[in-house]
């Protein structure tokens, strides 16, 4: 008896003890949710409290886009824009006794963009509408002018062998006439801008042995650098016929002070011989000094009935002197090779031409396009702040909020604060769109005029 007493007061005392524990933890339970609800609350309190500063706040109307992008985006603008979700926030609001601009502020404080247009305003500010395409190097004396014109300046030099030599004769001709034919040809097919001169060496006493030093000295200008004439050109090629010995080298030398005192541009020397210098000098070597200094003339050499000896010469000329040497023997070959030169140098400006005018032509468009693109981005996303605006408007109107008077002066807000955007874009755009056109079409059109020119050619 006594030990079953003893069992049921233990298994009291058990139980007293657990309720006691139970009823401290629901006290502790209840007292931490009640601080977490006051927490919550205030949480909560203090977010309504900002939500109505916002309902309240008063926006007034923009007049520049600098203003409108300092504005905070809305709470729904651009993705997070959902028009039911809107709905449920103005039915939720009491606009009756509000003003029309009470009404268009709380509207933008929900949909306006604001800050959201600032990518497009930094990216047409920053847009470099200029053509930048750095031009590739001009060949023969191209030059750009800051206006975008092109100009040739050119400065070819023509040396002609007037030794005794070039009096024999092929094909019922001289070396000599073949050569001054050739010649003329050649520099009156030059380009505007081109400046000739003539040079004979050679040209004086005769080939014995007695004129020998009054031979080797003599070398002359006999038309200065200057645009092509005809009737001036032709004169000069009258006043040499071949006489003596044959001066390269004092020749090639003279010829460096020729450039010296003539107009900047690309320099190129074109030699017409039949053999080996016989005045001595070093050819080769003053070659290689003309075409190494400031002048960097490239010196070509056309050979005509060269023998062995003459052309190893006539080679090692061309080559100190960055240049080309061509040989030929019949009258008909030398005529050729003038005209493949002509012909070489005029293909190496048609395609530079070309080259550069797609270059332009790329720059251009993808600059166009990248504008374009950026026109109807921002174009939308004007045109979606507008449309999702006026659509609150109307609803507010539908749902009785206020008049229809009322909702015209909304709408009336909305539209001058597009119009001040949409203008901006336009103009932005069209400024930008003329600078590229303008610049890109005249670096065009100054490019495929010398192509045309070209061609005639």
């Amino acid at each position: 008896m006594n030990k079953k007493l003893f069992l049921f007061s233990l298994l009291a005392l058990f139980l007293m003890l657990f309720l006691v524990a139970c009823s401290s933890s629901e006290e502790a339970s209840g007292d931490q949710g009640n601080e977490t609800k006051e927490e919550k609350s205030e949480d909560d309190q203090q977010k309504e409290n900002e939500k109505q500063e916002k309902e309240n706040e008063i926006i007034e109307p923009a007049t520049s886009v600098e203003e409108i992008i300092k504005q905070e985006p809305g709470e729904f603008a651009g993705h997070n824009y959902n028009e039911a979700v809107v709905h449920r926030d103005l039915d939720g609001k009491h606009f009756q006794e509000k003003s029309s601009l009470e009404v268009y502020s709380y509207l933008l404080t929900l949909m306006g963009e604001g800050d959201n247009y600032t990518e497009y305003h930094d990216y047409f500010k920053e847009f470099n509408p200029h053509i930048t395409t750095e031009l590739t190097n001009m060949p023969g004396g191209m030059q750009i002018s800051d206006d975008n014109e092109i100009s040739f300046n050119t400065n070819i030099a023509i040396l002609v062998d007037s030794s005794g030599s070039m009096g024999q004769k092929i094909a019922g001709y001289t070396k000599m006439e073949l050569a001054k034919n050739a010649v003329n040809e050649f520099v009156a097919s030059m380009p505007e801008g081109s400046n000739v001169m003539l040079r004979v060496y050679g040209h004086k006493g005769s080939s014995s042995d007695k004129d020998k030093k009054l031979s080797c000295g003599s070398t002359e200008v006999v038309y200065d650098f200057q645009p092509y004439n005809e009737k001036k050109f032709g004169k000069a090629l009258d006043k040499f016929e071949p006489k003596g010995w044959t001066p390269l080298a004092k020749a090639i030398s003279e010829t460096k002070k020729d450039f010296e005192n003539a107009e900047k541009g690309k320099n190129i020397i074109y030699i017409v011989s039949d053999g080996v210098a016989t005045c001595g000098g070093d050819p080769a070597k003053a070659s290689k000094e003309l075409h190494d200094s400031n002048i960097e003339a490239v010196v070509n050499i056309i050979g005509f009935d060269v023998d062995n000896k003459g052309q190893e010469q006539l080679l090692s000329v061309a080559e100190a002197g960055g240049g080309e040497f061509e040989t030929v023997d019949t009258a008909e070959d030398f005529k050729s090779i003038w005209k493949e030169e002509r012909q070489r140098l005029w293909s190496e400006w048609y395609d530079w031409g070309n080259e550069n005018w797609n270059a332009v032509w790329d720059e251009q468009t993808n600059k166009k396009n990248e504008l374009w693109d950026m026109k109807n981005d921002v174009g939308n996303l004007i045109y979606d702040e507008k449309s999702r605006m006026k659509e609150a408007s109307y609803y507010l109107q539908q749902e009785d909020q206020y008049e229809s008077d009322m909702r015209q002066e909304i709408d009336s807000l909305i539209e001058q604060r597009y119009e001040i955007l949409d203008d901006y874009i336009s103009d932005t755009y069209d400024d930008l769109k003329e600078t590229l056109e303008t610049e890109g079409d005249d670096l065009k059109d100054a490019i495929e005029k010398k192509g045309e020119e070209m061609k005639e050619k």
